[in-house]
């Protein structure tokens, strides 16, 4: 009987899988939304543990520092961000199209207030999150689905040749990362939808057609 209790309340102690990644999510989305909300140093590990309803002692368990839980909040970030472009409806059309499709909505996830945030603190506290060296680069899904577009444009004659990852740095530098860093900055220049799109329309015409109104050039 008495090995029967203690075995009842180690099963207890021990939450099964599905529970804890549900508990992680949890204090994972309290936390982008305090330090969306209240930046970095103005978010404590005690308010994220309020926000969620958790004790404390569980936060800590699953994340043993606030610099551990952000990185958590940008990684569950980026995943979120992948998954949604990797979900978008099929565009009907050629390469250019598609391409085009995707560095729009590649445009409209960035520009998400949230995300904004969150890259705002990682650039202001880079000191912070960096204090054991420089982050080796990881492999992105976004880019790598962004280089294999330009690449069929390419092939069809929509895209002049080149190195396609090049192309493709060149396309998120001017149709994504102008926009966010002005976001990033505090500017209103891209505060609405409409102005996002705009930007977009306006440099992607300037991209593919060229800015010279000399057709002979």
């Amino acid at each position: 009987m008495v090995a029967r209790s203690m075995g009842a309340v180690a099963r207890i102690g021990r939450p099964p899988k599905a529970d804890q990644d549900m508990a992680a999510e949890r204090i994972i989305l309290a936390a982008t939304e305090l330090f969306a909300g209240r930046g970095f140093a103005g978010t404590s590990m005690e308010q994220v543990a309020s926000h969620c309803g958790a004790g404390k002692d569980t936060v800590y368990r699953r994340f043993s520092s606030k610099v551990v839980l952000f990185e958590a909040v940008v990684d569950h970030a980026h995943r979120s961000a992948v998954a949604r472009l990797e979900s978008m409806p099929a565009v009907s059309g050629g390469p250019l199209e598609r391409l085009k499709s995707l560095v729009l909505q590649l445009l409209h996830v960035n520009m998400e207030p949230e995300l904004i945030a969150l890259k705002r603190i990682t650039f202001s506290e880079a000191v912070v999150f960096e204090k054991n060296g420089p982050i080796p680069p990881q492999p992105d899904p976004i880019m790598a689905k962004l280089v294999e577009t330009v690449g069929e444009a390419q092939q069809v004659g929509a895209i002049c040749p080149g190195d396609a990852t090049e192309i493709a740095s060149h396309l998120i530098h001017c149709m994504v990362a102008l926009p966010t860093a002005a976001a990033m900055m505090g500017s209103n220049e891209f505060s609405s939808r409409q102005d996002v799109e705009a930007h977009f329309h306006r440099t992607w015409h300037w991209l593919i057609n060229g800015v010279s109104g000399n057709k002979t050039a």
